[in-house]
């Protein structure tokens, strides 16, 4: 089971059962109060027919004054007792009381007996709302399985075009040598290559492993790679410091890859990219167009130009959260974009 499926089954099963718990308490709380008053009843009806016999020896007895109360009326809470009529007695009533001890015995035997039909109830709430779960997603699941299957049908057809468009690479730097349409051809399909096996590592489960890497040379390599697609815009490259780190580099390539991109895409006619290591940052800034809406930009199929699909970003956002990168965006109309890194919370060394 993937992580967005784990992730899916434990939010529905805690609403499921969270409801029903909720309506399980509430049922049993008025079955408490209904237990203790049919309890207060039967004691009553008790104390009425020992008033006639005075032979019942779970209650006391005792006479008190007519100003005490009302007859044949129960009282009090933690002792339980009633005043009943004397034959021919103007000025008593007689008192018979249920001892507190006894009280709270019969009270603690019927909140054990709720306590363990209230567990039970409980377990069978559990597995009722994990079948409803499971069944809930399974048209779901089903879905996406059908999905990742012709997704993983249309990588496979890929390898065909992408072997034949490198072996006629190949073929063409044999004849004609090196030169800048080359690299761009090539920078092509390395970044098909690399968008490939990211995907793949993502269909089929595969967790990337962390290393140390050299974040300042990877943003140089990745930097002077997208500069062979953009001859028009003008790169540069600022190294305050080294910057080593453990992390994933193939996501991290993946991040620069879309900033770098959406940097020059983006940019004005002879723009300018400027890429700055300082400390633990990494600062990429462009004289674009600059972004109007800076808060939504992360979101899914959010655009302010034509070009795009809107996911660059929403892609770059997930990458950074998972690698626990911090960004942070400051953007002009018809000024430029600048987006800084943090790897302040990444760990030096890989364990």
């Amino acid at each position: 089971m993937k992580r967005y499926e784990k992730e899916s089954l434990l939010k529905n099963f805690f609403v499921f059962f969270s409801l029903l718990e909720i309506l399980l308490i509430l049922l049993f709380t008025e079955l408490y109060r209904t237990e203790k008053r049919e309890y207060h009843q039967t004691l009553f009806q008790t104390m009425q027919v020992c008033s006639y016999t005075l032979e019942c020896e779970q209650f006391t007895f005792d006479f008190v004054s007519k100003e005490s109360g009302k007859p044949n009326t129960l009282y009090g809470e933690n002792e339980l007792y009633s005043y009943f009529q004397i034959p021919k007695s103007d000025k008593f009533y007689i008192k018979i009381a249920y001892p507190p001890g006894s009280l709270q015995a019969d009270m603690r035997k019927i909140i054990s007996t709720l306590l363990v039909k209230f567990v039970l109830a409980t377990l069978l709430l559990l597995l009722l709302a994990l079948f409803f779960t499971f069944y809930s997603l399974r048209p779901i699941r089903k879905a996406l399985h059908l999905n990742d299957e012709f997704v993983k049908d249309i990588l496979h057809d890929f390898n065909t075009p992408v072997t034949s468009m490198m072996l006629n690479l190949r073929m063409f730097k044999e004849e004609c040598g090196e030169n800048i349409f080359v690299k761009r051809i090539s920078h092509s399909i390395d970044t098909l290559l690399f968008l490939q096996n990211n995907l793949k590592s993502f269909l089929y489960h595969s967790p990337v492993q962390s290393s140390e890497v050299n974040i300042a040379g990877l943003a140089e390599e990745r930097m002077q790679l997208m500069s062979n697609a953009y001859p028009k815009i003008s790169f540069s490259f600022m190294r305050g410091n080294m910057l080593l780190k453990a992390t994933q580099p193939e996501l991290l390539a993946r991040i620069l890859d879309n900033l770098l991109s959406n940097a020059a895409k983006y940019n004005k006619s002879d723009g300018k990219v400027t890429v700055r290591v300082a400390g633990e940052t990494i600062t990429i800034e462009d004289t674009g167009k600059g972004i109007e809406n800076v808060d939504k930009v992360m979101q899914r199929y959010y655009k302010e130009q034509e070009r795009g699909l809107g996911i660059g970003l929403h892609i770059v956002k997930k990458l950074v959260t998972e690698l626990g990168i911090g960004m942070r965006i400051n953007s002009h109309k018809s000024k430029g974009t600048t987006i800084v890194l943090d790897f302040r919370n990444l760990p030096e060394k890989h364990t």
